[in-house]
């Protein structure tokens, strides 16, 4: 199988899996597409990451939010870079969920052997919702390894991360993911993954999402 045709095949699994319907309640199938454009700056030690991505309800077949955002990237070290960025979100379903959120981030990457790495992210999130401001600290490790089949090189990954949310005073959420990063010409690549997340503040609610990121990068 040429490299192409794993993008082919990866990209189509993302967007054409059947919805399955919840097997009880609290569980919800849901699609993630997002575009992002990439612009590098400084011989590639910098860049300005545009996006914009919605929610969607598989079962119902209905998107019920969006957002859009912009972050500012910069490589101080191989090993340690950080990003600044703003997100606006809100319903598009005739909700009265909006968000407007500062983040802050700070990832250390580590050396595992074998081709393997670790990322180990740290997020600050400063929202202001319309129920009011909070806050979430994130913890996120992300394990990945180049693989290359022929000349083509992409890139499989896994990651945990766990929220805590200043708005229930306690750990409100959890999210595993794996997932794939796939070249496909210069500029271009997408990434197709899997999400299972679990919500335990307020309500309890596991989200089961296929995730699909189309990314442009100059």
């Amino acid at each position: 199988m040429t490299g192409r045709s794993i993008v082919i095949a990866l990209c189509g699994a993302a967007l054409f899996a059947a919805p399955a319907r919840s097997a009880w309640a609290g569980e919800t199938h849901e699609f993630w597409p997002e575009l992002q454009f990439h612009k590098w700056f400084n011989e590639r030690e910098s860049r300005a990451i545009f996006m914009m991505s919605h929610n969607r309800d598989r079962d119902s077949n209905s998107t019920y939010q969006a957002e859009v955002g912009l972050t500012f990237e910069h490589h101080f070290k191989d090993w340690f870079w950080g990003r600044l960025g703003y997100r606006h979100g809100n319903s598009t379903d005739g909700g009265p969920f909006q968000e407007n959120r500062l983040l802050a981030e700070q990832i250390f990457r580590m050396p595992l052997g074998f081709g393997f790495s670790a990322d180990f992210r740290t997020r600050e999130d400063f929202r202001w919702l319309n129920t009011g401001f909070s806050a979430r600290l994130r913890e996120r490790i992300q394990v990945q390894r180049d693989v290359t089949i022929g000349d083509y090189l992409f890139t499989p990954y896994a990651s945990a991360e766990v929220y805590f949310d200043t708005q229930y005073n306690q750990m409100s959420r959890y999210r595993l993911i794996v997932g794939v990063t796939l070249p496909i010409y210069e500029h271009f690549s997408v990434e197709p993954y899997l999400v299972r997340q679990v919500d335990n503040a307020g309500s309890f609610t596991i989200t089961n999402a296929i995730g699909l990121t189309l990314i442009t990068s100059f």
